[in-house]
């Protein structure tokens, strides 16, 4: 019995149902203007929330990864299968999801300083993205996660201005908690896949996602 009881345990640390989960807060800016966003995540889930959108996260199943959009307020979970992700074109790069920096541009960096942060062992890094302009990363090896992403706009390269406020990506707080309390409950709510949206037009909840597109 003592046995079996080791067992179960280990499997469900293995699947992500037990154990810690980093918690982030983090201001966005890009081209969608200025945001928080609260990122979540451990082994096999991630979540972001951000204000005035549905709790979106995202979970590595045998058959891919599954998101979930949970709208609390209305009591409601829109389920999208990894089959649909995938229709949709919609399939997450799972490394970007977890450290919110592309990991194509983190490998065009090179490491120049170390330091620490809220912490922990933090690298920065300098280079240049893709399109050549100068990017500053300041990052969390053993969390995963960025302090700081500093992309120059041309004008700002221009003025040299080095000032923060124009952080694509800037970490204001960082903690380690219970997975079980750190992500969204979804006990109560009520689950509908995403392929039956198209049969639940006359829904109010429904209707009102339609609109919200539009």
């Amino acid at each position: 019995m003592a046995r079996y009881c080791v067992w179960l345990l280990l499997l469900i640390a293995g699947q992500g149902w037990a154990g810690d989960a980093w918690v982030g807060e983090y201001r966005i800016r890009d081209a969608r203007g200025e945001r928080t966003l609260v990122l979540i995540r451990d082994d096999t889930r991630i979540e972001y929330r951000v204000p005035g959108e549905p709790v979106r996260t995202w979970r590595k199943t045998p058959n891919g990864v599954e998101l979930r959009e949970l709208h609390p307020d209305a009591h409601r979970m829109i389920v999208y299968a990894p089959g649909d992700l995938r229709a949709m074109d919609r399939t997450p790069d799972w490394a970007r999801l977890a450290g919110l920096v592309d990991p194509d541009l983190r490998a065009r960096l090179i490491a120049k300083s170390e330091g620490s942060a809220f912490g922990q062992p933090m690298t920065r890094y300098h280079g240049t993205d893709a399109q050549g302009l100068p990017v500053q990363l300041d990052w969390l090896a053993g969390t995963g996660l960025p302090v700081r992403l500093s992309i120059d706009t041309p004008r700002k390269a221009q003025r040299g201005d080095k000032s923060r406020d124009g952080d694509a990506i800037r970490l204001l707080a960082l903690q380690r908690t219970s997975a079980e309390l750190a992500f969204t409950p979804i006990d109560g709510l009520l689950e509908i896949d995403h392929a039956d949206l198209g049969d639940m037009e006359l829904d109010p909840f429904v209707r009102g996602l339609s609109h919200a597109a539009h």
